[in-house]
């Protein structure tokens, strides 16, 4: 007899995404589900669109409580679930058909507390994949605890720290969710998977992506929060206690001063309201991954004047190997008003280059931009991303 699986969406007025969630669910092809859908207060039509969903398929079961955060929506439904396995699938996002199926005989083979997968991370106009940093494979959490928070001290996650896309054990996650505090409502996710993960457990990281995690610019990660800081030193208190224990201490905790730097640099610049997003306050200077060339001296057109394009193009021009051909951005008519020698996107038709750098420090946003040259007509080949590196303050 296969194993029952509860799969968990918490739902708070989601209701335009809702049914894309529901039925990628029910579509999975591991069908010994529960599926149960918490309504944490919602006050658009969300709750009317589970109760419709649930008088046709008798393995969802809706139940609603006044608003109380995400963790506290959790730990409602985690009582109310069965399964002998646990799956999280945010609201507004939705998975692929073996998601399940896979997870599961992941977890049986490899008698693990946890499996995580990869995620697919979906804008508007790009797609890309979110991977753990810690390569495909299984592992006894208490050997490679030095990386799963960072990876390598290289400032990427070794477990991705979503609840989402993660297959857990209900008892152990019961364990672990009655640990957390209710009023943590930003890092959520982190504060579920770091208190299992830093367990010495059995661990399986697969290679394969199944879950989409849908950005929205409406959601509550992506707009501004007065109460932020707050609720980021509630994360904070949970994750020093955590990690206190622990037998690589020192390390982790220098980690998590690490994160928290970096979350208070974009509290003050994105989230409190103190700053626009084209003039932060804590200014940081980017320099770029020089592997992104070859040995040979290049022609390259710079496209982006944002800060790495500035900080681009004065590294550029004190290249011996690399050409400054061009420098184009959408916002030209701007540059040239502070002075800048930026010509409109338009004027690459008319350029004689190897490379066009896309000077941007988000990997989607070079996707979309990387879209709409090569509607441009330029060769996919010639366009390319050198990640930024943070290199000092300023």
């Amino acid at each position: 007899m296969r194993p029952l699986v509860t799969v968990i969406v918490p739902i708070y007025n989601t209701a335009e995404y809702l049914p894309r969630c529901i039925e990628s669910i029910q579509n999975q092809t591991y069908i010994d589900i529960e599926i149960l859908l918490l309504d944490d207060g919602s006050t658009d039509h969300s709750g009317s669109i589970c109760e419709t969903y649930a008088k046709e398929d008798s393995r969802i079961e809706v139940i609603r409580q006044t608003n109380q955060g995400i963790i506290a929506a959790k730990k409602t439904a985690l009582r109310y679930s069965h399964g002998d396995y646990v799956m999280f699938v945010d609201s507004d996002d939705w998975i692929e058909n073996l998601q399940l199926e896979s997870m599961v005989e992941r977890m049986l083979a490899d008698s693990c507390s946890l499996v995580c997968a990869n995620v697919f991370v979906d804008r508007k106009s790009s797609t890309i994949i979110k991977r753990n940093g810690i390569p495909a494979g299984t592992y006894d959490t208490g050997k490679i605890s030095r990386d799963l928070f960072y990876y390598k001290d290289s400032g990427e996650y070794g477990v991705l720290p979503y609840s989402v896309a993660k297959l857990y054990p209900r008892k152990m996650l019961s364990e672990v969710l009655e640990k957390i505090d209710s009023q943590i409502r930003y890092a959520e996710d982190k504060a579920i998977v770091f208190g299992f993960v830093f367990q010495n457990i059995r661990v399986c990281f697969m290679e394969e992506s199944y879950y989409h995690y849908c950005v929205r610019e409406t959601s509550i990660c992506q707009s501004g929060n007065s109460d932020y800081l707050i609720e980021l030193t509630c994360f904070y208190k949970y994750a020093k206690k955590l990690f206190e224990i622990h037998a690589e201490r020192q390390h982790l905790l220098r980690q998590l001063g690490c994160y928290l730097m970096t979350e208070t640099r974009n509290a003050i610049d994105r989230k409190l309201g103190l700053a626009g997003l084209e003039d932060p306050i804590s200014r940081r200077s980017y320099e770029l991954d020089p592997s992104v060339f070859c040995e040979q001296t290049i022609e390259v057109v710079l496209y982006g004047a944002g800060k790495v394009g500035e900080d681009y193009q004065k590294k550029l021009k004190e290249s011996e190997k690399i050409h400054l051909c061009g420098w184009v951005d959408k916002n030209f008519a701007v540059c040239q008003e502070k002075g800048l020698d930026v010509q409109p996107v338009e004027s690459i038709r008319g350029s004689d280059y190897d490379y066009i750098l896309i000077a941007v420090k988000n990997e989607l946003v070079f996707y979309e931009i990387k879209a709409e040259l090569m509607q441009m007509g330029i060769r996919e080949e010639k366009i390319i991303w050198g990640k930024p590196l943070r290199v000092s303050y300023i």
